[in-house]
């Protein structure tokens, strides 16, 4: 921690002034859709145009959640005493008559529809700049010829770093995972660091190897296929993980596949995170159960992660050390970034440990 910003995981802070995923398309309707998004409690709805709404989820007369309530046209009706608020956060109406207070108004968030994600701007509005968004076309999602779908909702009680860092870090892939994704090959692998602006990544190239079932069903290839195969791990701090997956055959047929698993992080609050995760390729997926078992894969990790969040609890940041070795270089530039991005926003010059 330096200046107050603490990078640990565990208990680490994250920036406001960013695009974080507030739900796929599909979770957001008419009816109310409620989620913590940065430790602040916000309801979601469509207008009758279509367009999503962000609200901050309190009505300011008496602190009734506005989800408790109900819609009227694009306006939300508090449950309690009937006042309605419209899309822009501004109290439209006041059942018992007299001046409505300037006061009576709430947060509506900015939010972006793009592909089938819905990204809220929790910070200040005025920077909300659609183009900071991630690049839907590099990510695959958008991309012309690609083929991509909506994924899974996973919520993980656990500081958002915890999986960020996770979802990054090939090395428990071999140990955790039990060979689900690798032959065993991939922890004491050789790899390269990239590190572009925000984005910083590993680069490992396998030859020649045979891959496990998991990998086979996805990819649709046969059970003894042997391919060469460059599995790429980028973290978009503060917000996405993208793990790109590139084979092609040994034999050097006209086999070149490319599967992206996307995975957008969006803390609940500092003990809690949203992930929200895709898939991308430039093949069509023929897996009927490829949702399950990536479902399946992510809640290893999700177990694992929420004991290390519970005992940091009960031991406490003094008693509960971190050492680093060389392969947690990805998840120490990973943190420096993100404490640039908080230090921007609180106007000093802290440079990240």
């Amino acid at each position: 921690m330096q200046d107050g910003i603490k990078m640990l995981p565990g208990v680490a802070g994250y920036p406001r002034n960013q695009w974080y995923v507030a739900g796929f398309s599909r979770e957001i309707s008419r009816e109310f859709t409620t989620r913590n998004i940065l430790g602040v409690p916000v309801l979601m709805y469509r207008k009758e145009d279509g367009s999503p709404v962000a609200l901050f989820d309190r009505c300011p007369h008496r602190g009734m959640p506005f989800s408790k309530g109900k819609l009227l046209g694009d306006a939300v009706q508090c449950g309690y005493h009937g006042m309605e608020f419209g899309a822009d956060g501004k109290c439209s109406h006041i059942p018992s008559g007299g001046k409505t207070p300037a006061a009576m108004c709430v947060n509506s968030y900015p939010v972006v529809e793009k592909w089938e994600w819905v990204w809220i701007w929790m910070g200040d509005p005025a920077q909300a700049d659609p183009a900071l968004i991630p690049d839907h076309d590099e990510l695959g999602i958008t991309r012309e010829g690609w083929f991509s779908e909506p994924g899974i909702h996973l919520h993980v009680a656990a500081n958002y770093l915890l999986p960020f860092e996770n979802l990054v870090d090939a090395t428990h892939i071999t140990y955790l995972h039990h060979g689900l994704i690798d032959t065993g090959n991939v922890a004491a692998h050789p790899y390269e660091l990239r590190a572009e602006g925000d984005r910083v990544g590993t680069i490992r190239v396998f030859k020649n190897e045979p891959l496990p079932t998991m990998l086979t069903k996805t990819l649709g290839l046969a059970p003894d296929a042997r391919v060469d195969r460059c599995l790429e791990l980028w973290a978009y701090a503060p917000n996405l993980a993208l793990i790109r997956i590139s084979l092609e055959s040994v034999d050097k047929q006209d086999m070149k596949m490319e599967n992206h698993l996307i995975v957008a992080l969006t803390p609940d609050g500092i003990k809690g995170t949203h992930q929200f995760a895709v898939m991308a390729a430039n093949f069509p997926n023929p897996h009927p159960g490829r949702f399950d078992d990536l479902r399946n894969l992510l809640m290893e990790d999700v177990v694992v992660i929420e004991e290390i969040q519970q005992l940091f609890d009960r031991l406490g940041e003094g008693d509960a050390p971190e050492v680093s070795v060389r392969s947690d270089d990805i998840a120490i530039r990973i943190r420096r970034n993100i404490a640039a991005m908080i230090s921007r926003e609180l106007g000093s010059n802290v440079k990240a440990a």
